[in-house]
């Protein structure tokens, strides 16, 4: 049986909701086992996701110094936190580039697919599901199983027929019809398992670096830039 030793990072959070998760997970065949897990509220947490991922690699025995490697490195892209995700993408980058491992990226919906699908299967007067998450300034960010948008809340317009609606945002868009499905944010598992698909060609393929949905707030100084240096 093929054993991977899977290092999750997810730094997406947005928000009230925002954290940093890093997990060790071991996937033995369709087995998965999360070996040491921690999650950290608040923004600072995601920027700091390094030291989070330092301190589960030791706890599970792996990384620098034990000769035991991660065999992937997984890591949610998106939608979410601007800073998260840089954070969260680049740590992932650099130790899948130190221990010589793969590096896969899945969005926060990939990983609750299978959840909700099977959740749909006890609702089949549904149209199909949708993922809502925390943007910022009076936003969400709506994903389903094709694409991500971002959405006003005061200009919401949901789609025709009834849905299953997930996400930590999923009571901020009002809806006529919806189901309220529990899921919120992906487990380690739930990443583990969609980023071995995504290896194994089971998804799409996809950059591991973040899925930013909305326009970056930063603009050029209105004197414009420095010039380069002599």
């Amino acid at each position: 049986m093929m054993v991977q030793r899977i290092l999750i990072l997810d730094g997406s959070p947005a928000g009230e909701s925002a954290c940093g998760m890093a997990a060790c997970v071991l996937a033995e065949g369709d087995k998965l086992s999360v070996l040491d897990a921690e999650v950290v509220a608040g923004k600072q947490a995601a920027e700091g996701i390094n030291l989070l991922a330092d301190r589960v690699l030791q706890k599970a025995g792996w990384g620098a110094g034990t000769g035991i490697q991660p065999d992937l490195v997984a890591v949610v892209v998106g939608p979410g936190s601007f800073t998260g995700l840089r954070a969260s993408c680049a740590v992932a980058a650099g130790f899948a580039l130190g221990a010589g491992s793969p590096l896969v990226g899945v969005t926060r919906a990939e990983a609750l697919a299978p959840a909700l699908d099977k959740e749909l299967q006890h609702h089949p007067e549904l149209e199909g599901w949708l993922v809502v998450t925390p943007a910022r300034r009076g936003r969400v960010f709506v994903e389903d199983a094709q694409h991500v948008r971002a959405a006003m809340i005061a200009n919401w317009q949901p789609p025709e027929g009834s849905w299953l609606v997930a996400g930590d945002a999923r009571e901020a868009l009002s809806f006529a019809h919806a189901v309220h499905c529990p899921l919120h944010m992906p487990t380690p598992e739930q990443i583990a398992a969609a980023a071995l698909k995504r290896q194994m060609g089971k998804l799409s393929a996809r950059d591991p670096v973040p899925l930013y949905v909305d326009p970056p707030e930063a603009k050029l100084p209105a004197d414009g830039l420095r010039a380069q240096p002599v």
